[in-house]
């Protein structure tokens, strides 16, 4: 299956592609816009993420070695994997796509498919509009929020906590998470600078930050 970009010589520019998904039946009409049906969604996210999964190295993909002993999840402990993940390979992998800011959300969400398939599953929604994606882990008993959020602006972190607790209340879940992504590149601002763990309370919810 091939991925017709907006820049090929197909169409004159965005508004032509859109037009051209929606006449396929791909993308709903009207603002904003979304995908006519989920497994549209879930096929083009395989599609643009399978480079990054079979590149990851099986010895950190092990979906046992991120379970607590009782067999949930330890959210934590894959974050703080994926963190080392992407501070090693972000800078060669995400030269791969045309789309840059794309890159850092598909790299995350590759990495996340190789160990979710272990035995749970995966639900994304993209906000374009907003700068983020959602994504819902289902893992046996376990409903584990994230968001993943780039840095655009001195607003993009606070304006995503409030977004996530605003989520959060309307799934009625407690605990969230959310990868604040730099768009700098690490000569710009070094690893030692953005790579933060935080914890932030917002209306009774708890809003975890990996920042990298």
């Amino acid at each position: 299956m091939s991925i017709i970009t907006v820049d090929s010589p197909a169409f004159d520019g965005a508004d032509d592609a859109i037009r051209y998904c929606r006449d396929l039946g791909i993308i709903s009409t009207g603002n904003p816009i979304q995908f006519a049906n989920p497994i549209y969604r879930e096929i083009v996210t395989l599609i643009l993420t399978i480079g990054f999964s079979v590149g990851i190295n099986q010895d950190i993909a092990q979906t046992s070695w991120y379970l607590n002993t009782d067999g949930t999840l330890n959210m934590d402990k894959l974050l703080d994997a994926f963190t080392q993940f992407y501070r090693r390979n972000a800078a060669s992998w995400i030269d791969r796509y045309q789309y840059k800011e794309a890159g850092h959300q598909l790299m995350l969400m590759a990495f996340l498919q190789r160990i979710i398939n272990g035995g749970g599953r995966i639900e994304r929604e993209m906000a374009a509009g907003n700068g983020r994606t959602d994504l819902v882990i289902f893992w046996k008993a376990q409903f584990i929020t994230i968001e993943i959020k780039m840095h655009h602006d001195k607003w993009s972190e606070p304006e995503g906590i409030q977004q996530l607790a605003r989520y959060l209340d309307r799934l009625g879940q407690k605990t969230g998470y959310m990868v604040f992504l730099e768009k700098k590149s690490a000569m710009e601002l070094s690893w030692e600078d953005r790579i933060r763990r935080e914890v932030h309370i917002v209306d009774n919810k708890e809003i975890i930050i990996y920042a990298m």
